[in-house]
């Protein structure tokens, strides 16, 4: 059978418009426009028309002006002809023009969004002078547990070390500001003197800390930082000015520069001079909240420091037994700052190159695809003149429209997307306030689609175009087939499938940490809890009966507000952690050896009624009620871990307990009751032992307040408020909760995670379902002749179908088996995020598997039905 020939448009024609124009860029071009539109026209009267209309337009357009148009016009002009066939081109192939602009706009969104994050949090250099040599020093217990620095231990430290140019500490601290017209709570910080020094800032106006102001009896000074100075009245004679903080007078000397932090938001730097008189701050046993911050000389390196520090803890360690065997954990600051969110940001950043690996494989599995089918156009062209420099034009700027038009929607898609990370992100994800789409970001999103568009896109083009291969596609066009590079469009489409498995996997995981946190019981029912922090006054003339008897009519009120149940107060809530956390000696129990090995407690006053508020039940003896009074027996109540550790195979109740050393002077108090045990430090750790004491023995000055209600509890809180308003004008209210957004806050990395990697999953998933979609529709399109012979010569349609479906389902295994051992070498990665299951669960690895496996399979068999429709001679008439 001969082939068909490709139509031939009229020779006078073409002659005429070869004579007007003769070869350069412009006519080769316009000639192979005309040429291709008009074979994908098919030889007709209508065709033959209107390849005469646009010869004699583009002769009267072009003929006239060839010799009297300046050189660099005629270069723009030829530029614009390449737009607007560039423009034609993906018009004529919508689909795979979508399926381009949608993977590079995809990749960009992503890529740009979590770069920003990351630059931001991890990677920008801490606003002050050398940051890299400052280090932050806390302590470990003999636990492993990270505590706060002793301030005597720090004194030592201070006397001792030789590698810091300066050695400060500081402790946060929420103050209530009184005096004005409604008392506030604000973020503070206790600071030593040299603290700016060590950062190396300097205040905006007054004068900083001096050394004169760490000494006891030193007159109160603090420094405000500019949000506060706008909330005292927006003027500079904020200086001089007094502050009542937590029941002390301050005087303002400095305001700090706009926008500074340190590890959090802070409005006023309070000297420490006020606060070293405290009993609290001479027990060297007695970790009050303070952490160190140093200043390494030049040349000094982290490791050094901590060796030193090392050195001089083991001899505080042999000097003070009573210290209880800790040691000290030194960082870098910047490490120190962002804390837990680092893993998750990187997990984010993993999972990002991960998606532009498969963009850039898609992008150039549907570039083979087309340069497959634009072979012929190719060939033609050099047939016609065209050099390599034109086609390269040609195709560069195809190029660039695709990163134009793909680049602009992945922008405006990645700052929609970074919005939905700020809702997703913890609250207290450190420097989140430097999250935007800053120059950084806009340059990486460009460097980000050159790469995808011009490695992925234009390259692969580039090298069929400029291959002399007129002979290859004459001989192509006789067997009925385009293709190109089958086995390359295979690979590239197996490794789409094992990359999408390793995100699949990483997503299985964390909904398996999801659904193994939403299985653990919390020791409480946190349904129709609410909760608000609350500062009750400073003030001298409040006493602890004072403050206790406030909180009792409090209480007494709130219970009578329609809608509450029932109501109680707390120095700590469950899952937030407890501000107290000291050893613990149990009375007839042998005590340790060593200092080290005293176990430690966590201790929260709690009023009556608040096991029953929180529904935590009572497994032996009772709970604390109102009889427990300041004038009343020393009780507590104790949790299980706890009963367990000091009295194992005994019975708890009516035993004496108390913290601190066994010959430190302490209160012995008995034990009236056991509770199951309750998270107090999230969901995923174990719980620690815990203390429950009545409040009006230990009445604390910032509680939190819990209502039991009947009702949403969001809709209490504007009645609560203002009837707290009213009692008291000085007791601030912060922090209002419901228990339900507590514990949804507790797991707010893992959900992050979780929500981006499932997205980045489905979007690797869908990508590799196009391309599996798209190799097999063309596997088909390229062996129609061959089916025809193998239906003619007697083959099952069966038969076929099970040939075609043979490469999708190799292509499907390989991707599957190298995206297990992907899985398996990056198993690490995520080890931190997970909460009850391995980072290689073989369930979760099996089921993801076979998920990604099905839909593979259905992405090959839809196309590949069509191999059983293929009429044999319909096939070979072609041949």
């Amino acid at each position: 059978m001969t082939p068909a020939a490709s139509p031939r448009p009229p020779r006078l024609a073409s002659w005429l418009l070869r004579y007007v124009l003769p070869p350069s860029e412009t006519a080769d071009s316009l000639r192979g426009d005309l040429l291709e539109e008009f074979a994908q026209r098919g030889d007709s009267s209508s065709s033959r028309r209107w390849y005469w209309r646009e010869t004699l337009a583009a002769i009267l357009r072009l003929g006239w002006r060839r010799h009297r148009m300046p050189r660099p016009r005629l270069f723009l002009h030829a530029l614009g002809a390449d737009f607007q066939h560039a423009i034609r081109v993906y018009r004529r192939t919508l689909s795979f023009t979508l399926g381009l602009v949608t993977t590079v706009a995809l990749a960009i969104a992503a890529s740009t969004a979590i770069f920003a994050m990351v630059n931001a949090i991890l990677v920008r250099p801490l606003p002050f002078h050398d940051a890299d040599r400052l280090v932050w020093i806390g302590e470990l217990t003999a636990q492993g547990d990270t505590t706060s620095v002793s301030w005597p231990d720090f004194a030592d430290w201070r006397l001792q070390a030789h590698v810091y140019e300066g050695l400060a500490a500081s402790r946060a601290s929420q103050m209530t500001i009184t005096g004005i017209e409604q008392a506030t709570r604000i973020p503070g910080r206790r600071v030593t003197a040299n603290f700016f020094d060590v950062l190396g800032i300097q205040p905006a106006a007054g004068r900083g800390f001096a050394p004169d102001d760490d000494r006891a009896g030193a007159m109160p000074v603090a420094i405000i930082a500019e949000t506060l100075r706008r909330r005292l009245g927006d003027d500079r004679a904020a200086i001089g000015r007094t502050l009542d903080l937590d029941g002390r007078t301050f005087t303002v000397i400095g305001i700090l520069p706009s926008g500074f932090n340190y590890l959090d938001e802070c409005d006023v730097f309070v000297a420490n001079g006020a606060f070293v008189s405290d009993s609290s701050m001479q027990e060297r046993f007695n970790h009050s909240g303070y952490y160190a911050l140093g200043r390494l000389r030049a040349g000094v390196t982290v490791e050094a420091a901590a060796r030193e520090i090392a050195g001089i803890e083991s001899t505080i360690t042999r000097d003070h037994p009573e210290a209880g065997g800790v040691r000290a954990t030194l960082r870098p600051l910047a490490s120190r700052l962002v804390g837990d969110i680092r893993q998750p940001l990187l997990v984010l950043l993993c999972a990002v190159g991960f998606m532009l690996i498969i963009a850039g494989v898609n992008i150039t599995s549907l570039q083979v695809a087309r340069n497959a089918v634009r072979r012929r156009e190719f060939a033609i062209r050099q047939a016609l003149g065209a050099g390599t420099a034109r086609l390269l034009r040609q195709l560069l700027i195809e190029a660039l429209l695709l990163a134009v038009v793909g680049g602009v929607a992945g922008v405006g898609c990645a700052a929609w997307l970074l919005r939905a990370l700020f809702a997703m992100a913890p609250a207290e994800t450190p420097r989140i306030h430097e999250v935007a789409l800053d120059v950084t970001a806009l340059e990486f999103a460009l460097a980000t689609t050159a790469v995808l568009v011009g490695l992925f896109g234009f390259i692969p083009s580039a090298r069929t175009a400029t291959v002399r291969q007129l002979a290859a596609v004459v001989r192509d066009s006789r067997r009925g087939t385009t293709s190109a590079s089958p086995r390359v469009r295979r690979t590239l489409i197996a490794a789409e499938v094992a990359i999408a498995l390793m995100l699949l996997a990483g997503a299985g995981l964390m909904a398996r940490t999801m659904e193994d946190f939403a299985a653990v019981s919390p020791g409480f029912r946190s349904d129709h809890l609410l909760t608000l922090r609350l500062a009750l006054p400073h003030t001298s003339d409040v006493e602890a009966d004072r403050r206790t008897a406030l909180v009792e009519e409090l209480l007494e009120q709130i219970r009578a507000v329609p809608g509450v149940v029932n109501a109680a107060v707390a120095s700590s809530l469950p899952i937030t952690g407890s501000t107290w956390n000291n050893v613990f000696t149990a009375e007839g129990v042998p005590t340790p050896a060593s200092h080290a090995d005293f176990p430690r407690t966590a201790l929260t006053p709690v009023s009556a009624r608040y096991f029953e508020t929180m529904g935590i039940p009572v497994v032996q003896g009772r709970a604390i009620d109102t009889a427990d009074s300041a004038l009343s027996a020393q009780v507590v109540v104790v949790n299980e871990t706890l009963a367990r550790r000091a009295w194992p195979r005994e019975n708890a109740l009516g035993r004496r307990i108390k913290w601190g050393w066994p010959e430190s002077p302490g209160i012995w108090r008995t034990v009236v009751g056991v509770t199951p045990d309750v998270k107090l430090e999230g969901l995923a750790d174990p719980t620690p032992p815990q203390i429950y004491l009545p409040f009006a023995q230990v009445p604390d000055g910032d509680v939190a307040l819990v209502l039991r209600t009947a009702v949403e509890p969001d809709s209490l809180v504007p009645s609560v408020q203002h009837l707290i308003g009213d009692m008291n004008r000085d007791v601030v209210v912060y922090s209002v909760r419901t228990m339900d957004r507590i514990l949804n806050d507790s797991i707010a990395r893992e959900r992050m995670s979780l929500l981006v990697l499932s997205v980045f999953a489905m979007a690797a998933v869908l990508l590799a379902v196009i391309g599996l979609y798209g190799v097999t529709a063309r596997l088909v399109e390229d062996r129609t002749h061959e089916i025809g012979v193998c239906v003619a010569l007697g083959a099952t349609r069966r038969h076929i179908l099970i040939g075609i479906l043979r490469e999708g389902v190799t292509m499907i295994g390989i991707g599957l088996i190298a995206g297990l051992a992907g899985a398996w070498l990056l198993a690490g990665l995520l080890q931190g995020l997970l909460f009850g299951v391995g980072p290689t669960d073989p369930l979760t690895l099996s089921l993801v598997s076979f998920a990604l496996a099905g839909i593979a399979l259905l992405a090959c068999y839809v196309p590949a039905r069509r191999s059983m429709r293929i009429d044999p001679v319909s096939a070979l008439r072609g041949d």
